[in-house]
């Protein structure tokens, strides 16, 4: 990296395997501020989002105890019992309050490892403009160069997310108007009655292509917290230049967070199912704290892996993170000529 330019060539713009070969290079020999802010971030999650999921479990605790109680009672009296009959519309009202509360917590780790990452490969770059060594990023001075940008990058991220939720609620719509039988032609399967083929080209081809167009909608903005930091523009003027450098580069762009997707996802999915180890053993401990409220306990399974998931997930984040300033300045090289970095102009 030493001596070589922060501004790429035509061909290495075209090259997305050297833009994850510099995103794994920076990675790993800047591992302490990358993985430290996933540490932070993972911290962050495990006590504010353990916080509210605690407050709802402790909101609901009436209502388990209530369950228990009627499902007692259909026993002795040789009673069918369907579980949380009376206590599931409770139960939901207490979820629609606690999702927007976790969503903004992850809105929030976003923004910032996003920004963390934007500001360890400028400094990468800085590093690599002087030509000389430079001084490692301590997390002290990731922190004092990334905290200007946090509020901007929070905005992006919720306009990133109003955007996503446009194609995502389009394609459910469709879903629900299937089976509430809206759709003239169009049945939703059953047990006895197969998929026909107007189901499948308008209850799952067509859901798919709405979502793979919001996906590439949202490609097209994922270099938007980079821009932030590298311009230090607003939040909605950073979005229409990373639009504007992400059109020439369409495929190239998606491809790259197609593969930062799959790694999340890919991630998610391990992470998770190591998670339903955790989750054995704290079912336990619940079992022994209620009683043997079973209620509680079976709630309490479903969401630690899932919990579990989302506190390390960080740690994938970041290098996604490494990954997409790396492409801003890919794209951002190759457009609009000179740049200027640390004092050195490069064309």
């Amino acid at each position: 990296m030493t001596g070589r330019s922060a501004v790429f060539g035509s061909e290495d713009r075209r090259a997305g395997t050297s833009v994850v070969a510099e995103a794994l290079r920076i990675a790993g020999r800047d591992r302490r501020p990358v993985f430290g802010s996933a540490v932070l971030a993972g911290m962050v999650a495990l006590f504010a989002g353990g916080g509210i999921v605690a407050g709802a479990f402790a909101v609901s605790w009436g209502l388990f105890l209530e369950a228990g109680r009627a499902a007692e009672t259909a026993i002795a009296d040789e009673d069918s019992y369907v579980a949380y009959a009376d206590q599931c519309d409770d139960l939901v009202k207490v979820a629609f309050c606690v999702y927007p509360l976790l969503l903004l917590v992850a809105v929030v780790l976003i923004a910032w490892l996003l920004t963390a990452q934007a500001v360890t490969v400028a400094h990468a770059r800085e590093r690599a403009a002087a030509g000389t060594p430079a001084a490692a990023l301590t997390l002290h001075a990731l922190w004092r160069r990334s905290r200007p940008h946090l509020g901007a990058a929070v905005r992006v991220q919720l306009l990133t997310l109003a955007c996503a939720l446009v194609p995502g609620l389009a394609g459910l719509l469709v879903l629900v108007a299937i089976q509430s039988e809206m759709v003239p032609g169009v049945v939703w399967p059953t047990y006895h009655d197969p998929a026909t083929a107007q189901f499948i080209l308008v209850g799952r081809i067509l859901p798919v292509v709405i979502w793979a167009l919001g996906f590439a909608l949202l490609t097209r903005f994922s270099l938007a917290t980079a821009v932030r930091v590298t311009d230090s523009s607003s939040a909605t003027t950073a979005m229409r230049r990373s639009w504007t450098l992400t059109r020439t580069a369409r495929l190239h762009t998606t491809g790259i967070c197609l593969l930062g997707t799959v790694a999340v996802a890919v991630s998610f999915t391990v992470l998770r199912w190591l998670g339903v180890f955790v989750a054995h053993w704290a079912g336990l401990v619940m079992l022994a704290v209620t009683g043997g409220n079973v209620w509680v306990t079976g709630v309490l399974v479903l969401v630690v892996p899932v919990a579990v998931a989302l506190v390390a997930l960080p740690f994938v984040l970041a290098p996604v993170g490494v990954l997409l300033g790396c492409l801003r300045e890919r794209l951002d090289g190759g457009v609009g000529g000179v740049r200027v970095l640390s004092g050195v102009s490069v064309g």
